[in-house]
């Protein structure tokens, strides 16, 4: 996966214009925060971007709000749009984080944040997540989903293509690691069909939900966008593997 532009370049680049001019919340980020998280408790975001969520977040009444990414470009549009300056943006490391332990009350980890990262990395920016959580504290997550990408025409003719592809190259990468198809609100061609990276990662439900388990955290609620739309989260992903899903995959965490 070696290459001469990684995701963080992206975002900095081509993808910053896409981001920066999104500012509402999505239905299902708002219905998740709504329903695990409490204004009143001091609040850090991981991968903010132009902090879309966060100030959303800080209209709904939210107070004690902090967020992080790690394109200085990105934090330096969030902070414009927070003139009052009463959300704090810093320029950090998923991976290695300058915050004390215990820091947070609630965190959030949406916006398919460690989808973007290596994958020594992800494992790494889950365990930073809990140590700044306080015993008791609430965490977000939400997993680009590959199950239902997979599953989806034309992205199943895709994922076919490409590991015929790969096997003809030799390329052992995992299928879930899929290159940018759209880039600026483009169609990515050469990527697209040459398989160039940087690739971004798509969890498998079981998988994300086992990883977050293995550093510690105990799961509260797990669903994709059928589940939100009924306001009916499961608490284990055998459950939510007996129904449909489809879209993002959302997981509300407690740090026990």
């Amino acid at each position: 996966m070696t290459s001469s532009i990684g995701n963080k370049d992206l975002f900095a680049s081509v993808e910053f214009s896409t981001w920066i001019e999104i500012e509402h919340i999505f239905a299902e980020e708002k219905y998740m925060i709504q329903k695990y998280l409490q204004p009143h408790l001091k609040t850090v975001e991981a991968g903010t971007n132009g902090g879309r969520i966060l100030l959303n977040m800080k209209e709904m009444g939210f107070t004690a709000l902090a967020g992080f990414d790690n394109v200085p470009e990105l934090i330096e549009a969030a902070i414009a749009r927070n003139p009052e300056r009463d959300i704090d943006f810093q320029v950090q490391d998923a991976v290695k984080l300058s915050y004390p332990d215990d820091s947070f009350d609630q965190i959030l980890y949406l916006q398919q944040i460690l989808c973007l990262l290596e994958s020594e990395d992800r494992l790494k920016a889950m365990q930073e997540s809990l140590r700044i959580l306080k015993p008791g504290g609430i965490g977000l997550f939400s997993f680009l989903n590959f199950e239902s990408r997979s599953s989806q025409f034309p992205f199943s003719i895709y994922i076919a293509y490409l590991k015929a592809l790969r096997k003809l190259r030799g390329n052992a990468l995992s299928i879930q690691y899929l290159p940018w198809i759209v880039l600026g609100g483009k169609f990515n061609f050469e990527s697209t069909l040459l398989d160039r990276s940087p690739h971004v990662y798509w969890y498998r439900i079981s998988e994300a939900y086992a990883e977050l388990k293995s550093v510690g955290f105990k799961i509260v609620g797990i669903g994709t966008i059928p589940q939100i739309l009924a306001g009916d989260l499961k608490t284990t992903d055998r459950e939510l593997l007996t129904e449909q899903t489809s879209g993002t995959l959302y997981i509300a965490v407690q740090k026990p």
